[in-house]
């Protein structure tokens, strides 16, 4: 009888293999979403979740279904047309959706399961009790190749309800056309694996396919709340065959010098065979395939292998989409899916490669408990570089509480041109986007490497309450729809000290230049310049607003709030019409700002002959070694050269020629490494 009933086992395991029909390709830190039509931000409903989801389950301390909702397309599950499902908040979707079994417990176990209905997909285990514990759903993409996604947002697991330290986000994807199935794994915060889920699809109380380690699969997705860092298992329809090669990332750089330069990427074995040899391709802006074989491989299946196209591709300035995909598997092998066997991605080419100034922008409130570490690990990080390298400013905002009494109205605006609904929060020249406390030196790095779209710089200065500013920029490449922004910043206040324990803060926008929408920039010639020229006059007295309530803030026209004028200074950037900023400026003062404080590092500075005709020299002796950048200004504030030099400790030389510049007055700007200023008005005569 035993025989007979381990046999009896054994054909139901088949059975089970048999009738499931799926196999499953495993997509362990993918760090983004299946076909990346999903971008949005992971926060909870009410939020911060975009307004465009569409709440279906709300929070339930027992485990109850949703109400049965539509598949917005044609989809097929195990064999058959499905049109509805319901979700329980237990985390398993039904498309058995007459069913009359209960939702399932929130105490997860192995698949397959009796008390799971009949054709589910389940993420069990998760619990959908807290506060802001949603099941929500929204669709990505055009037909024939949308994704419906149902998203568990801000769960927690089991009986335990999510909170603001401890949270999870998992997401069921339908797919249409190719009828797959996606697990995303979205973010965790709090719970360290000391959580998991029950991840598959289950057919029949006998048959199902599993995530392997389920019942006890772990989230591998970390705080940040863009994809970035996203897992997913996908479940395909059907057998896996045999040659399936899929191209998932062109790694080639976004913004690239023009002449010759390499397409690389990363393709991905999808098939059950090892493949040792294939044709790489790709086409430029649909063009003729440019093809090549790659020989001596060993990609196992699911392995990944990283490419260099053999033929460079000469590039031309201008916006460029390039495609790759590869064919001729092991000899003349077709693909079995060509559904994902390209990828194709757009690429800058400028007219040449200039260092990225990055803009960090950081929005925060001295009444938020949170901003306050967000702040400090923020300065800890940029406290390691040059501060002449980056950009940065500060937008106070208007909540929690009654908020910062700095906030303006345009930072409040600022704030909803990103979409922002909960701070701490930066932006990383308009992309990167999450809490400053998560900023590393890596993504310092990272911003610094990414090539500039323009040629940017400036001057300003300080007349008694007026600021006046020019700023020259040169496009790199062909550039449509950009806007200059132009902001005043105070470098330290202390006046605005709330609730959060911070006493003093930085780098404070006080007034964008006319405004938070910026100046259109006129189309200009690739390598040419142009200019803008903005001034503002602070008008009426300082106030200090009791809050960041819109009753309380500042009226530009008739106050200001400005503690010292003596320490403000100005950035400009241009930003493009995607939100990418193309490049960031500190601008050059044409006033002294903290001269004094020279004198910790340099024991004398000598500007001669003065008048100059042919050279001028700066000679510097120096305490200490430092990175000390030399600009030499006319009188309108134009830059004529700018110059940066790594002295030692000593006598350092900084020479500039001027016989080719038109006799006159000039100013010689130096600033150290401490952004610490020093001016010195030379002539010039012929």
């Amino acid at each position: 009888m035993k025989k007979i009933s381990i046999l009896l086992s054994a054909l139901l395991l088949a059975f089970a293999t048999v009738n499931a029909q799926y196999y499953q390709i495993p997509n362990p830190n993918a760090n983004t979403n299946p076909g990346g039509l999903n971008n949005d931000d992971e926060y909870p409903v009410g939020g911060g979740l975009a307004a465009t989801w569409t709440t279906i389950h709300n929070p339930s301390a027992s485990p109850s279904w949703s109400p049965v909702q539509n598949v917005p397309f044609s989809f097929t599950f195990n064999g058959a047309a499905v049109t509805s499902y319901k979700v329980s908040n237990s985390g398993v979707l039904t498309f058995n959706s007459g069913t009359v079994l209960p939702a399932p417990s929130f105490t997860k176990a192995a698949l397959p399961d009796v008390s799971i209905p009949d054709n589910s997909v389940c993420i069990w285990g998760l619990g959908g009790i807290g506060a802001n514990d949603y099941v929500v759903t929204k669709t990505f993409g055009t037909s024939p190749n949308r994704q419906h996604w149902i998203q568990f947002s801000s769960y927690g697991y089991g009986t335990v309800a999510s909170d603001g330290s401890n949270f999870c986000y998992w997401s069921i994807v339908l797919e249409e056309g190719t009828n797959r199935v996606h697990i995303v794994d979205n973010r965790t915060g709090g719970y360290a694996n000391t959580k998991s889920v029950s991840a598959g699809l289950q057919f029949s109380s006998a048959s199902a396919i599993s995530v392997p380690t389920s019942p006890n699969l772990n989230a591998l997705a970390g705080g940040d709340p863009t994809p970035a860092d996203n897992t997913f298992y996908t479940f395909v329809p059907g057998t896996q065959p045999n040659y399936d090669m899929s191209v998932t990332q062109i790694t080639t750089n976004n913004y690239l010098g023009a002449g010759n330069v390499n397409i690389t990427g990363v393709i991905r074995n999808l098939g059950a065979q090892a493949i040792t040899s294939l044709t790489m391709n790709y086409k430029i802006n649909g063009g003729a395939a440019v093809s090549a074989p790659l020989t001596g491989l060993n990609i196992a299946p699911f392995a990944t292998y990283n490419f260099t196209h053999p033929t460079p591709w000469n590039a031309t300035i201008g916006s460029h989409s390039i495609e790759c995909y590869a064919t001729n598997l092991n000899g003349n092998n077709p693909d079995a899916n060509p559904q994902d066997d390209s990828k194709t991605k757009q690429v800058s080419v400028m007219s040449e490669l200039v260092q990225r100034k990055p803009l960090f922008e950081i929005f925060s409130s001295s009444t938020c408990g949170p901003c306050r570490p967000g702040n400090e690990n923020y300065k800890a990080v940029v406290s390691a570089f040059p501060a002449a390298d980056f950009v940065n400013v500060k937008y106070q905002q208007d909540f929690p509480g009654t908020g910062d009494p700095y906030c303006t109205t345009e930072a409040v605006n600022r704030r909803a041109y990103y979409a922002i609904n909960s701070i701490p929060r930066m932006e990383i020249d308009g992309g990167w986007d999450g809490n400053a406390s998560n900023f590393t030196a890596a993504l310092y790095n990272a911003a610094r490497a990414v090539p500039a779209n323009f040629k940017l710089e400036g001057t300003y200065g300080v007349d008694n309450k007026t600021v006046n500013t020019k700023v020259k920029f040169s496009p790199l490449f062909n550039a449509v729809g950009a806007k200059l922004y132009v902001a005043v910043l105070e470098k330290r206040t202390t006046a605005n000290v709330k609730s959060n324990g911070e006493t003093e803060f930085f780098d404070v926008m006080k007034k964008m230049l006319p405004n938070e929408n910026g100046t259109n920039v006129p189309n200009v010639a690739i390598g040419n310049w142009d200019s803008i020229s903005l001034s503002w006059e602070f008008k009426g007295n300082y106030r200090l607003p009791a809050n960041g309530t819109t009753a309380e803030r500042i009226n530009h026209n008739t106050e200001h709030s400005i503690e010292e004028f003596t320490d403000l200074y100005v950035i400009a950037w241009i930003q493009g019409a995607d939100k990418q900023v193309y490049q960031a400026v500190n601008l050059t003062s044409l006033t002294p700002v903290g001269t004094e404080d020279f004198s910790q590092s340099i024991k004398n500075i000598s500007v001669y002959p003065n008048p100059a005709s042919d050279v001028i020299t700066v000679d510097l002796n120096m305490k200490d070694a430092d990175k000390i950048m030399a600009t030499l200004v006319d009188v309108q504030g134009n830059i004529v050269e700018s110059k940066t030099t790594n002295t030692t400790i000593g006598n350092n030389k900084i020479s500039f020629n001027t016989s080719s510049i038109a006799a006159g007055v000039y100013h010689i700007m130096l600033f150290d490494s401490k952004n610490n200023s020093s001016v010195h008005r030379v002539v010039v005569q012929h």
